[in-house]
């Protein structure tokens, strides 16, 4: 009998542990299949639409994003938090002032610009304008999509 106590309780221990490291390793692409959500990197917001497009001017790479009448110059938008430390580092050095936002978006918008964020990770700064060119189209396209 105690020998068969023994056995369950290492069993017991052992399904712990791993179900412990499962859980940390898988952890947040679980959390981005339950809650998908992005980062914005934007450089101001408005009321009023004629103003934003005067003030995106003078943001070459940049969209205006709307959400409850308010508009806003996104110069980025990112779902890896190493790309999104990257990028700040990368538009600071630019000399550019910046806010940031969580937005809800989903899966398979992530999906999507997971490959452009792969592409920062492993590039040299001098690429960084044109992979995040890319993804502001893919996210003008997601916003022209679902709004």
């Amino acid at each position: 009998m105690k020998k068969n106590i023994k056995i369950f309780l290492i069993a017991l221990i052992l399904g712990m542990v791993v179900a412990f490291f499962l859980s940390y390793k898988f952890k947040e692409p679980i959390a981005y299949a339950l809650n998908p959500e992005a980062t914005i990197l934007y450089v101001g917001s408005y009321n009023n639409i004629d103003i934003a497009t005067s003030k995106q001017r003078n943001y070459p790479n940049s969209i205006i994003y709307e959400e409850e009448g308010i508009y806003k110059i996104v110069i980025g938008i990112f779902g890896d938090a190493t790309v999104l430390d990257l990028m700040k580092s990368y538009f600071h050095d630019q000399g550019l002032n910046f806010y940031e936002e969580k937005i809800k978006t989903n899966s398979t918008f992530l999906r999507e610009i997971n490959n452009y964020e792969l592409l920062i990770k492993s590039s040299e700064t001098s690429y960084y304008d044109t992979l995040n060119k890319s993804l502001l189209n893919l996210f003008n396209e997601y916003i022209n999509e679902f709004n």
